[in-house]
């Protein structure tokens, strides 16, 4: 997955590069590096992001299982 690839799968999902590194359980940097080129994006997250856009599964729908939603008054 390309840099371009990863900036496009992440707004297809509506998440920022923040957003996105929380969906992946990494820090912002490693997103940020990511959506730069600086770094390849690991294959296990490549294939997440791809499979959330194929199934069309929201991402607050991800964090609401792994109980990582931040919780909204």
């Amino acid at each position: 997955m390309t840099a371009a690839q990863y900036r496009e799968a992440i707004a297809a999902l509506g998440l920022t590069q923040v957003g996105a590194a929380e969906l992946l359980g990494v820090g912002a940097r490693a997103s940020r590096h990511w959506a730069l080129g600086a770094r390849a994006v690991p294959p296990p997250a490549e294939r997440f992001l791809r499979f959330l856009i194929g199934k069309r599964i929201k991402p607050e729908t991800v964090l609401k299982v792994l109980g990582t939603e931040e919780t909204k008054p």
